[in-house]
């Protein structure tokens, strides 16, 4: 679908005020993929994708006629090394934009072992192991073996198994994801936080993950710019149909690797399955959207002093008798965040086309790594 902004872009194109329309091909996870006799939702006023992995420039564009309608073929070749699982595409104009610079949008964490994330509970401070073999090895019987936290590729024999792919468990971004078992950590709600929401309490005995040395100095970006998380919920065992209640997931972002540090940023995720929209039964991978303004910070933070990023999550469960309590039966999968700069406007830059992956099964696609691959963007054109 051609976006409200590509219409305007088009327009400006075609009177020879815009060097482009259509330079780039972006390729995101985001959205649930929808299958073929779904209708999708109005994409008109659209502005960027719900969760950009990467871009590509186009590289060859046609015009074909298809079951009698006219369409303009844009094409591009996807990266070859890295593993991407893909869920939506979009048109831009061009591959960045030119009025934001150093402040655009980008890949904040990927969770890839380059970034040495690690482990630390009340007695150590240890690396985060990777496991590349089967996570149900040596039993193969669809319950991951390992418990804590630990790291492994998003293409693990597991989460081929039926049940794990109709719930969409598996990361997409990349081939690496952490698993965090979900009674790694406690947090519990203050009851009485700013604006009416309750914020998250970090308490005793939880454990997190960190990393020092960030490079996440977002004080040149607006308040409106949005952090965007996204991550997936797995259960230990792939056969049970048991659902947890809520998700709680800290990102701190501290001058300090204590416990409770004086000066920090802190992006909360607290959501329940069947509110806003949530299902845990049919879908178990989740964006998460703040904009740096709706963060929880103190009155003194300042994103220069940020020197670690700490990780809490556990996933909640109501057993009927006692809860809800953290669970060790489920994992939460941490895929990768984003900053998207959307307050930095610029008339002849923006999303001209997008559209969500849709085919019989409601597959996602996924591009293999060390493999050559090509993607095409098509919409009809007309008048009316």
């Amino acid at each position: 679908m051609i976006t409200n902004k590509g219409k305007s872009i088009i327009g400006k194109y075609m009177l020879g005020q815009a060097p482009a329309y259509a330079s780039y091909l972006a390729i995101g996870c985001g959205p649930q993929p929808l299958q073929t006799e779904d209708v999708a939702d109005d994409f008109a006023t659209k502005t960027n994708l719900d969760f950009e992995m990467f871009r590509v420039p186009i590289s060859s564009r046609g015009f074909i006629n298809e079951n009698g309608i006219d369409k303009i073929v844009l094409t591009a070749e996807l990266p070859t090394e890295e593993r991407y699982e893909i869920t939506e595409v979009g048109l831009y104009s061009a591959g960045s934009n030119p009025s934001a610079g150093a402040n655009d949008s980008k890949t904040v964490f990927s969770f890839a072992q380059g970034e040495t994330w690690i482990h630390h509970t009340a007695s150590a401070a240890t690396a985060i192991p990777t496991i590349s073999s089967p996570l149900d090895d040596p039993e193969d019987d669809n319950v991951i073996a390992t418990d804590g936290v630990f790291q492994t590729n998003a293409d693990n024999s597991i989460f081929y198994k039926t049940n794990r792919l109709e719930r969409y468990e598996r990361a997409r971004f990349l081939n690496n994801t952490i698993l965090i078992q979900g009674d790694d950590s406690d947090l519990t709600l203050d009851g009485g936080g700013s604006g009416g929401v309750d914020n998250i309490v970090v308490e005793d005995g939880s454990n997190h993950i960190h990393l020092t040395a960030p490079n996440v100095d977002f004080s040149k970006n607006s308040p409106t710019d949005e952090l965007r998380f996204a991550f997936s919920l797995v259960n230990k065992d792939g056969d049970s149909v048991t659902v947890p209640d809520t998700i709680r997931i800290l990102i701190d972002f501290a001058g300090t690797d204590v416990a409770d540090p004086d000066v920090y940023a802190r992006f909360e995720v607290d959501i329940e399955n069947n509110f806003d929209g949530y299902d845990f039964e049919t879908n178990r991978y989740f964006v998460v959207k703040k904009q740096l303004q709706e963060l929880h910070t103190t009155q003194n933070f300042t994103w220069e002093a940020v020197n670690v990023v700490k990780i809490y999550a556990c996933v909640l469960e109501d057993n009927g008798t006692a809860g809800p309590f953290p669970s060790s039966d489920y994992y939460i999968a941490l895929d990768a965040l984003r900053l998207e700069n959307i307050a930095t406007t610029n008339p002849l830059y923006g999303l001209t086309g997008y559209s969500v992956i849709k085919n019989d099964t409601a597959a996602t696609i996924i591009k293999s790594p060390n493999t050559s691959n090509y993607i095409e963007f098509r919409f009809s054109i007309g008048v009316t």
